[in-house]
């Protein structure tokens, strides 16, 4: 009812709400609940897609390592196609110079720390090299 437009006094009142607060609360907890389970679809969609890539890939690569051209570039496609998918194509768009492997994964590791990391929880990360070989 909301996605039609409907206000939440109107939901309240047609679903039997005490009041149009306990509406919004019911319809803001469905809404989450639903982008949560769109996120882990999205995620399952994407292992799927992975998963096919690494069998057309097994199914090219002898050929290609003989240096059948047909198989090399189908392996290239390949290899281009899973680095779109996973986001590896940017790497170099974000900013840092190529030649900074620190920057580019540090960019990595806060891409797949956004994507994989609950909610509210919080993760220290200690630059090693700032640091010192003992952490400190």
């Amino acid at each position: 009812m909301r996605t039609a437009g409907i206000s939440p006094t109107i939901i309240a009142e047609t679903l039997g709400y005490a009041s149009s607060a306990a509406a919004v609360k019911d319809i803001t907890r469905a809404m989450q609940k639903a982008a949560k389970a769109e996120h882990l679809a999205s995620e399952q969609l994407l292992q799927i897609e992975i998963d096919r890539l690494d069998r057309l890939m097994a199914a090219v690569w002898a050929k290609a390592l003989q240096g059948d051209v047909k198989a090399v570039e189908q392996a290239e496609r390949l290899i281009a196609r899973r680095c779109s998918l996973l986001g590896l194509d940017l790497l170099n768009r974000n900013g840092s110079e190529n030649g900074d492997v620190v920057s580019l994964l540090g960019s990595l590791f806060a891409q797949m720390q956004a994507r994989h990391v609950p909610a509210g929880i919080t993760v220290d990360v200690v630059d090693a090299i700032e640091a010192g070989e003992d952490g400190q």
